[in-house]
């Protein structure tokens, strides 16, 4: 069973990791980089799906949620 501290430090962790990888400018690069990659072929429903995740902060949170839940 988990613990309400551990639960709450994996909110909080989960929530920041999800704040870095959607919003914080030192990942700018790397997004800059996949929408380059998208504006090449605009027309990919893939492209597009990639960069809809990465710039969507609920479908961040729920990939972050599930990569802390997986390696705690």
């Amino acid at each position: 069973m988990i613990s309400f501290l551990e639960l709450a430090l994996l909110a909080t962790s989960g929530y920041r990791a999800t704040q870095l990888a959607v919003h914080d400018t030192i990942l700018d690069p790397v997004r800059d980089k996949a929408y380059a990659w998208h504006a090449k072929r605009p027309e990919s429903t893939a492209r597009t799906a990639v960069i809809t995740l990465i710039s969507c902060v609920y479908c961040m949170g729920w990939w972050v949620s599930v990569a802390l839940l997986a390696t705690r």
